[in-house]
């Protein structure tokens, strides 16, 4: 490949909203990433190819065929091999951008870790399909002094907006109150209405651009929140009012935040399957958990998931001991086919 004297970013150093001076803030900033769906994987790309400097991109879980028609960087070969998702998307940012630093981490985020995962970032964008994981990222951001853009998508419709840190700054509860608890399991998913890959994409383009602005210091960055609904051809944006007795970034009492005790456990969108995730992480091996199982049914594992099938559920084990039970809903079965399989 020719060399050019020019730098790689010519076209952003030219725009005014950004600048040489800009474009070295950006290549300087730090990002981590939280969930590599279709939210995720695309602000990653685009913030890849804009040159941030640092981009952690966290995310435990592993391509399914299903997915690719809205997750943009994983093929079917990440889907039929299941590499985990993490790995898939740094091997393909860094074909991309060979002069940016991709932390890929193959885990959850939870309130025994999230600060480890975003105390040396300047800023957190939300890729996930979790509530309750976006009221943690809140917490934690508001506890730090983080900035984070939130994103969500369902169907053809979008919202996304900025939380920045500062005094009487709303934040992510001010928004959802505690409606949010309201006929809870009663929400539609992008397993009961679907998605359109063109509103992840809508969203995403959005969160990027932000994100840029808040590492360039623009005066510009977003402080509303926009909702649309492509099909319907409908886009506001309205203001998120702080609320003075707001739990969070008004008494600082968090519900998620430092709150770490036990095993956790997640159900997982669309996937039938729910997640174990042991109060204290291990170093498993293998070869040696393959041979404890493979009397018990199927065995077969790489250097990063065991995968075991019984007949009945299926279990995909990680190497720090968290687990997807598969073909369960119900969480009282899960950890009971966790504990007897993994013992952990």
């Amino acid at each position: 490949m020719k060399e050019s004297s020019q730098s790689r970013y010519v076209r952003q150093e030219i725009f005014e909203g950004i600048g040489p001076e800009g474009q070295a803030d950006i290549s300087a900033g730090r990002v981590a990433i939280i969930g590599l769906s279709g939210l995720g994987t695309t602000v990653a790309n685009h913030l890849a190819r804009a040159g941030v400097g640092f981009i952690r991109i966290i995310d435990g879980d592993y391509p399914d065929l299903i997915e690719l028609q809205r997750q943009d960087i994983f093929t079917e070969r990440d889907a039929r091999e299941e590499i985990p998702k993490a790995v898939a998307t740094k091997e393909y940012l860094e074909k991309v951008n060979s002069e940016i630093e991709i932390d890929a981490v193959i885990s959850d985020v939870n309130s025994a870790n999230i600060d480890h995962m975003i105390e040396d970032v300047d800023l957190v964008i939300d890729g996930t399909d979790s509530m309750e994981l976006r009221l943690l990222i809140n917490e934690a951001c508001h506890a730090l002094q983080k900035p984070w853009i939130y994103g969500g998508a369902l169907a053809a419709s979008g919202t996304t907006c900025n939380f920045l840190p500062g005094k009487d700054k709303p934040c992510f509860k001010c928004f959802v109150g505690e409606d949010i608890y309201e006929e809870e399991g009663e929400q539609p998913t992008c397993a009961t209405v679907g998605v359109l890959s063109s509103t992840l994409g809508m969203i995403a383009s959005l969160q990027a651009t932000e994100a840029l602005k808040i590492l360039a210091g623009s005066p510009d960055v977003r402080e509303e929140m926009i909702m649309f609904d492509l099909w319907e051809n409908s886009f506001d944006s309205f203001p998120i009012d702080h609320d003075p007795d707001c739990p969070v970034c008004a008494h600082e009492n968090y519900e998620f935040y430092g709150k770490a005790h036990g095993s956790q456990t997640v159900s997982m969108c669309g996937k039938d399957s729910v997640q174990v995730i042991p109060e204290i992480e291990r170093n498993i091996d293998f070869a040696a958990y393959a041979g404890k199982l493979e009397k018990q049914g199927k065995v077969s594992y790489n250097e990063y998931t065991l995968n075991f099938d019984d007949g009945t559920i299926g279990i995909k084990l990680f190497k720090n001991g968290r687990a997807i039970i598969k073909h369960v809903n119900d969480i009282s079965r899960a950890k009971a086919a966790y504990a007897e399989y993994i013992g952990i």
